[in-house]
């Protein structure tokens, strides 16, 4: 039978607002807080990507065992509500620690940035895997997926663009109220007045919680039913090919998201005045959005995705070729990336509940798919902070090495050579994104669009 649209503006905003709040959360951390904590707080930057790696590395482990308690928490409510109230403290404590991080040196700076990230990272992982699991219960439809997506995830650019237009060391206090208050407002919203997701479709009690209402089942039975439940969607061959292919495409984005910083005032020579730049890549992306779900209705998400993808690879090409002042060529790059951002918003995440509908889990398993969806995604966040730090700090890089008179003298080819900001911010990711392009065009995804969008995989029109 058809199934009934819920994507009317009222339904759109009540969904969407938590993603503000999370925006405000995730990209700022790993944009921010290296420059932040190595600059100003003067924790060595070797420290700081190693805090990254460890505090995401940790959490990171949880995330599919977290995934599959969502997935299989009984009763009669939504199961995605505890979850996702169960974030709230921990986000707004772990913020804190974050913005107000507690001792008088280096060390205690990076200790208490360490705490601090973990208690973030597990906040985050409650509240977005039980939110991406429940969007993707909303739509019927590739557009309505893809529509879904993009609201949550536009919301949530919003939400970047005010955290990284304001300079975190002198505006922490105003950046975490705003956080706090659309935090509370976001929940307030999702829970009382969005959508529900399909009840009918819930599994029974977690292995683990029968162990303790079934004493004939012992805990390591239940154990090794767990963990190969959470393996499940591994063993779908579409589900793996889109893991790495997002693996390759989400370091492409990390690495350079990471030395933004270092390279506009290092390389440009631009100053908190600049950041409006900034602001301009993330409006541009939330904006795209639109652009690039009407797009996956007419070509299909995997080949939207593709283009998307395609569209970035000259912008690595001209951050080599930029040097002090130009303001407007990198203004040009951020436009060019954020339009091709958009895709990166709103596509994958609709792909992966594509596969789940296409597997017939749907309503069963959201929570476990995107449990791993996010596993990688912190691992990508993991690896780049800690290789892209590690990596200038090894080459010993000084932030004054673009304005020396020896660096100006060198050609092109010399300057990459030399400079590891290049290599990291630019060359790297290229290869990366290559790489990803090649994945996904050899992946077969593609061939989801044989089926009709308008209509749901498994129901009849």
């Amino acid at each position: 039978m058809n199934q009934q649209p819920r994507t009317s503006a009222k339904d759109l905003l009540n969904y969407g607002l938590l993603g503000w709040a999370l925006g405000a959360v995730a990209v700022p951390i790993y944009i921010q807080v290296p420059y932040l904590y190595s600059r100003i707080y003067e924790v060595p930057s070797a420290w700081v990507g190693i805090i990254l790696l460890l505090s995401r590395l940790l959490d990171a482990v949880l995330d599919p065992a977290i995934g599959l308690w969502v997935d299989r928490r009984g009763g009669k409510g939504n199961r995605y509500a505890l979850p996702l109230l169960l974030a709230v403290p921990l986000l707004l404590l772990g913020m804190a620690g974050v913005f107000f991080p507690l001792g008088s040196n280096p060390t205690e700076y990076a200790a208490s940035l360490m705490v601090s990230l973990i208690v973030v990272h597990l906040g985050y992982s409650f509240a977005s895997i039980a939110y991406q699991a429940w969007g993707a219960e909303l739509g019927h439809t590739d557009k309505e997926r893809s529509t879904y997506v993009a609201v949550r995830e536009g919301v949530g650019i919003l939400g970047v663009v005010f955290a990284v237009s304001l300079a975190l060391e002198t505006n922490a206090g105003l950046i975490f109220t705003v956080f706090a208050v659309m935090l509370v407002l976001g929940m307030f919203l999702l829970l009382k007045f969005s959508p529900q997701p399909d009840k009918s479709a819930q599994q029974p009690l977690s292995p683990l919680a029968q162990t303790f209402d079934h004493a004939q089942t012992s805990v390591a039975t239940a154990i090794r039913k767990g963990f190969a439940d959470i393996v499940q969607p591994l063993r779908r061959q579409n589900f793996r090919k889109l893991m790495g292919v997002f693996l390759c495409n989400g370091l492409a984005a990390a690495l350079p998201a990471t030395l933004v910083p270092f390279y506009m005032r290092d390389r440009l020579g631009l100053g908190d005045s600049d950041q409006w730049v900034l602001a301009v890549y993330f409006l541009v992306g939330a904006a795209s959005t639109v652009f690039w779900v009407w797009l996956a209705s007419k070509i299909g998400l995997a080949r939207s995705w593709l283009l998307g993808m395609v569209l970035s690879i000259p912008a690595f090409i001209v951050v080599v070729v930029l040097g002090e002042g130009d303001l407007a060529g990198y203004l040009f790059v951020c436009i060019v990336t954020g339009f091709a951002l958009g895709a990166d918003l709103s596509l994958p995440a609709a792909l992966v509940a594509r596969l789940i509908e296409e597997n017939g889990e749907r309503g069963k398993t959201e929570g476990t798919y995107f449990g791993l969806w996010n596993w990688v995604n912190k691992f990508n966040l993991a690896l780049a902070p800690s290789f892209a730090l590690g990596t200038l700090q090894w080459f010993n890089y000084s932030a004054d090495m673009a304005t020396t008179e020896s660096y100006q003298n060198m050609g092109l080819l010399q300057q990459l050579a030399n400079d590891p900001l290049l290599w990291v911010y630019a060359l790297v990711p290229c290869a990366l994104k290559l790489l990803a392009i090649v994945l996904l065009g050899r992946s077969g995804l593609a061939s989801l669009n044989r089926t009709n969008n308008n209509t749901a995989i498994g129901s009849t029109a």
